[in-house]
């Protein structure tokens, strides 16, 4: 008998036209590691609801069709009796700290469970320590990051050890080495205590290696269901709009070549097979390690934003920025990376005024902003923020992007084209009369993109822009960064995407510990491996492979499959001269 048994299931949110996922028949065994992908809005969440009650118990809606968990129908039992099955990670990890304290947090559901101190103390200490938060215990909840907050809901519900782990996105939040580092974790339940683990994801290149089954869903239905391998490489998955590793993309490339007898998820598979056909070079081409200090580029334009000796903490001697120093020239297309609590959201922040120096100054177009109200500072510097739903208020989707437009005293008719042309961008216009909160993750984090491109503000900054967007959104907002980049005007991306960064190649600031650690173009940032080690920035997959390749007369600081593709298609024929 599987753990899981999904029967005919459909589920209608309250209110909703459409059903959320329709027909849904699945079977789900002890100890699978599952990946259930595909677009935003597809019904990966809904589905994840029933598997522990909270649809139809919770959301109410209706509910046809059976969910068997463990031996238990979902619709005869309640949340807290199949919460010692099924442990649910959200997508939002606001939506899931209760307590005051990191400690309390996790100690909650070990409470609900009866569990003695003892217990409950090895269990915390045992859930901090794997999730990274140790040194957070005491610190309140309220004070930590969006990925800060992500490990501690994680570490929640780690401690009760259900026999069933449901989460999703849980590591969207997350910096590249610490959403490894979740990874190795769960597999490490998966393989030796037989969890079963499902995952909503879509950092896929993390994902493939570790899953064992891919259930990939499209308007509310299973569209494909297999190993990871047979998913990833049909052609639909991709036309989906679901993301397909690099390493993978490369290699269908290289295909005519007749190179790869099947499809490589990882870079050392790539590297096993590629070596099997081209030769080691006599004159090695490989680029001089960067200096740290000398890494900041030339600039033509002036400077627009300059923050200077920067200090900040937040209540209670929590220290954030530490005499930050930087500057942003009219034009730059800039990503702010570094690990989770470096102090990354806090500096963009300061930008437009939502937060103010403890010591130091921000000069914006010459001029120092302390005496500048947030109003008058976002008009100009448009700000969308790392959680969609600490900046949406409105009824509908539409007065929601044109609430700021009224506010600036737009014309009508000019407030209906912009609204438009920001529904039109971000693929929204489907939900026009729509409630924000009845969309999903991604479909909201667009929301509250269309609200700030609306009045087009000359500095657009966006935390952690990609999370929870499919891999055609994702494109969708490079190629309309890259148009902005074309026409002059000022990016600013916080984010630990760095495929997303590799392809689109922006100025990259490293930070750390509240200050920044070095700059430079992606060239120089992807190959210093020292600074990206200190600041938990992975390096792109792309450029793992071409690190390993240098030995072959290939450079070292290759970012994207396009050329990658040029470079390994000459050599190729090189080698078969």
């Amino acid at each position: 008998m599987a753990l899981i048994e999904v029967k005919d299931l459909s589920y209608t949110y309250p209110q909703a036209e459409q059903p959320a996922i329709k027909n849904i028949n699945l079977e789900i065994n002890q100890g699978e590691f599952i990946l259930l992908t595909g677009p935003s809005g597809c019904g990966k969440t809904t589905f994840c609801r029933t598997l522990n009650g909270l649809i139809p118990k919770f959301y109410n809606g209706e509910m046809t069709g059976k969910v068997i968990v463990n031996g238990l129908d979902t619709a005869d039992h309640s949340t807290m009796e199949l919460a010692q099955h099924v442990g649910l990670i959200f997508q939002n990890p606001d939506n899931q700290i209760f307590a005051l304290t990191v400690e309390k947090d996790i100690a909650f559901g070990l409470e609900n469970l009866g569990k003695s101190k003892p217990e409950m103390y090895k269990e915390i200490d045992w859930a901090a320590e794997v999730t990274g938060i140790q040194e957070l215990r005491h610190r309140a909840t309220h004070e930590l990051s969006g990925g800060q907050k992500q490990r501690l809901t994680i570490a929640s519900v780690l401690a009760m050890h259900p026999k069933i782990i449901v989460m999703d996105e849980p590591t969207s939040f997350l910096d590249p080495v610490g959403a490894e580092h979740i990874f190795d974790v769960l597999n490490q339940l998966n393989q030796e205590l037989g969890i079963t683990i499902i995952i909503i994801e879509h950092r896929i290149d993390i994902a493939a290696k570790y899953v064992d089954r891919i259930i990939v869903f499209d308007r509310g239905e299973v569209r494909s269901d297999g190993s990871p391998e047979e998913i990833l490489s049909n052609e639909d998955t991709r036309l989906l709009g679901v993301g397909i590793p690099r390493i993978l993309t490369l290699a269908k490339r290289l295909k005519d070549e007749a190179i790869f007898d099947n499809n490589p998820l990882t870079v050392d598979h790539f590297y096993d097979k590629i070596c099997t056909v081209i030769q080691p070079a006599s004159n090695k081409n490989i680029k001089p390690p960067f200096d740290l200090d000398e890494l900041s580029g030339e600039y033509h334009h002036k400077p627009l934003i300059e923050i200077s000796d920067l200090y900040f903490d937040y209540p209670g001697n929590v220290t954030a920025l530490q005499g930050v120093n930087l500057t942003i020239h009219d034009g730059d297309y800039v990503a702010i990376m570094g690990e989770n609590g470096a102090g990354k959201t806090t500096l963009v922040k300061h930008f437009n005024g939502l937060l103010r120096p403890k010591s130091g100054n921000i000069r914006f177009m010459g001029e120092d902003i302390k005496d500048k109200s947030v109003a008058q500072l976002a008009r100009k510097i448009g700000l969308v923020f790392q959680n969609p739903d600490d900046q949406l208020f409105e009824e509908t989707v539409e007065k929601e992007i044109s609430f700021a437009l009224h506010n600036f005293g737009i014309k009508e008719s000019l407030i209906e084209k912009r609204v438009n042309w920001a529904l039109n961008l971000l693929d929204i216009g489907k939900y026009r009369e729509k409630s924000p909160f009845a969309l999903s993750g991604g479909e909201r984090k667009r929301v509250a993109l269309a609200s700030v491109l609306a009045w087009d503000p000359d500095v657009l900054v966006l935390d952690e822009p990609t999370i929870g967007q499919d891999y055609g959104q994702k494109e969708r907002l490079r190629h309309f960064l890259m148009q902005l980049r074309t026409q002059g005007k000022t990016v600013v991306i916080v984010t630990h995407d760095v495929e997303f960064v590799a392809e689109s190649q922006p100025h990259i600031v490293l930070m750390a510990d509240g200050n920044v650690v070095t700059e430079g173009s992606t060239k120089q940032i992807m190959t210093t491996t020292e600074a990206l080690a200190r600041c938990s920035v992975a390096q792109p997959e792309i450029t793992r492979l071409f690190t390993r390749l240098a030995d072959y007369g290939l450079p070292n600081d290759v970012v994207d499959v396009d050329e990658a593709y040029d470079l390994l298609n000459r050599k190729i024929r090189e080698a078969r001269k």
